[in-house]
């Protein structure tokens, strides 16, 4: 039914974006496993020290780093899982068995150097306003945070970085995205993939 969309299917974008419920979606549509590049870098830590948020309070991560030692810390923890994500996808586009893969590590510059015709790629853009108005609606981080605003505004400023440069990125390299607005529902998106497989 599904023979000719490609072994592995790749779907990028900022946390709060919506590309694991779409991931999750399509997965099930194709009957093939999900996986997160989280889980990837989760996996890592167990045995490399990696973790940018290691010794701090997980609520007040954002608001004891500058902005610009978070996006460091992003920039440098998704290189070391870089790898191991590169690894993975080489390996069932070889060989292994179909997948759907989801993450913000997966920046448009990484595909590029692993996709072939049994690799497909899209990334989820938020419009603006998107992840702050989905931040607010769960904040459970914030709840606990000693200065809620300045965690709020650590993690919408990288959320905004990662989500421009993954949009730069997409138009320099031609690449596949998909606008996703407050109203975008998971199954649209699944459908506008579809559309481009």
């Amino acid at each position: 039914m599904h023979k000719c969309i490609p072994k592995v299917i790749l779907i990028g974008g900022s946390p709060r974006v919506g590309k694991s419920t779409a991931a999750a979606l399509l997965a099930s549509k194709l009957l093939r496993p999900c996986i997160s590049t989280d889980d990837i870098g989760l996996a890592l830590q167990s045995v490399l020290d990696i973790n940018p948020m290691k010794g701090y309070p997980y609520p007040d991560y954002y608001a004891l780093r500058t902005q610009r030692q978070l996006i460091d810390d992003i920039i440098a923890y998704h290189k070391k899982v870089e790898p191991a994500i590169a690894r993975l996808v080489e390996e069932h586009a070889a060989w292994g068995s179909p997948l759907v893969m989801e993450g913000w590590a997966l920046y448009p510059e990484l595909v590029r150097r692993v996709e072939n015709d049994q690799v497909f790629s899209v990334w989820l853009i938020a419009e603006p306003g998107l992840f702050e108005s989905r931040m607010r609606k769960n904040s459970s981080f914030l709840d606990h945070a000693k200065d809620p605003e300045k965690v709020a505004d650590g993690y919408l400023h990288r959320s905004e970085w990662h989500n421009r440069t993954t949009l730069e990125q997409c138009v320099a390299g031609n690449r596949n995205f998909i606008r996703v607005g407050e109203n975008t529902t998971p199954e649209e998106i699944v459908a506008e993939i579809f559309g481009m497989l």
